[in-house]
């Protein structure tokens, strides 16, 4: 490529989370050679640090005329960089070297083959996804106390007040998980440090929720949109999800029908009765090969109860932890998730979702 040709390329940049084990300079000099073979100049690269988690630096690539901004690192580092490119034509590139790195797995991406998510970022043609904004009550500052601080302290919000979540935002059982899991067994065994502090959590106490859920579409862009038509309803789970995707790993599916590009939100309200045996129960229904096939709630042991609308707000009794897309936030009784239809512009394989 001639000096001239290079100025008029498009512009990549690379926002990485030095954190990781896998972003070595190795790595760095693939990504360069990769983008430069497909027509980019640059790329500027940016990392990330524990006050800086990618919204920034993604605000700061748009601003200097990206036209791809790589996301290198895992789900949090994802979502902070979503969070920074949404309503702009800037496409997003997934690089996924997380532990769990769900919003990869919900989009379709060949996780642990770091050829395929490169050749993807960089050749596969963009397509929108949805991202959810989840906040929390500020008069909810003083709970804090309550729980013990995260190693890495608590998520801060993405833009404003409200935290940016690609795949889901959990309180209850969901968040006392992330909270127990080990950072020195995620190294080691990845996600399946989330399955042993599953087990450690099996006795997480069972919350008393009051649900509203917006049941019309809102209006476009970030602007605060509530729903005029709600449902609102009483129930009692030991964790609440609201969800963009509904796969884990290890073939889990939790929420069949949910979709990252579908326009609405999927609630999944999760209970058990009879100590392990419900917990038996429910993992007979979300693990293949009968993923997300649930059993009537008044039958089961395991119960599941399902939601879809397009924003969501929910009290709980007793003060409760949040985690957004495996980030913790403070604990809270109030938590208030809307979502930005088409927010985000992702370099995806084909028929992915």
């Amino acid at each position: 490529m001639t000096q001239g040709t290079r100025d008029e390329a498009p512009l990549a940049c690379v926002v990485l989370n030095p954190s990781k084990p896998a972003v070595t300079p190795a790595l760095c000099s693939h990504l360069a050679d990769a983008l430069e073979a497909a027509g980019y100049r640059g790329p500027l690269w940016l990392e990330t640090s524990r006050t800086q988690t990618g919204t920034a630096q993604a605000r700061q690539c748009v601003a200097s005329g990206a036209r791809l901004v790589l996301a290198v690192g895992g789900d949090g580092t994802l979502r902070s960089v979503a969070a920074g490119l949404a309503g702009t034509d800037t496409v997003l590139g997934i690089i996924a070297l997380g532990t769990a790195n769900l919003a990869a797995r919900n989009l379709g991406l060949r996780v642990g083959s770091l050829d395929a998510l490169i050749a993807t970022a960089l050749h596969a043609r963009p397509r929108v996804v949805d991202l959810s904004w989840v906040s929390t009550d500020p008069s909810d500052a003083d709970l804090a106390d309550l729980f013990e601080e995260p190693p890495g302290g608590w998520a801060r919000p993405s833009l404003g007040h409200e935290h940016a979540c690609l795949v889901v935002a959990g309180i209850g059982f969901d968040a006392d998980l992330v909270a127990s899991t080990r950072p020195d067994l995620k190294a080691r065994l990845k996600w399946g440090a989330y399955a042993l502090a599953a087990f450690e959590n099996l006795s997480s106490p069972r919350m008393d929720l009051v649900v509203s859920i917006g049941e019309e579409a809102g209006g476009p862009g970030r602007a605060e949109v509530v729903s005029p038509r709600r449902h609102l309803e009483r129930l009692s789970a030991r964790t609440l999800l609201v969800a963009n995707g509904g796969r884990l790993p290890a073939g889990i599916v939790l929420l069949r029908e949910a979709a990252m590009d579908d326009g609405v939100l999927d609630v999944a309200a999760i209970d058990t009765v009879g100590g392990i045996v419900g917990w038996t129960s429910l993992a007979r229904q979300v693990l293949p090969p009968y993923a997300a096939t649930y059993t009537p709630s008044e039958r089961a042991l395991g119960r599941v109860v399902l939601r879809r609308g397009r924003d969501v707000v929910v009290r709980t009794a007793t003060p409760a932890l949040v985690q957004v897309d495996g980030d913790l936030l403070p604990p809270t009784r109030s938590l208030r998730v809307r979502l930005q239809p088409a927010a985000v512009r992702v370099s995806l394989p084909e028929g992915a979702h």
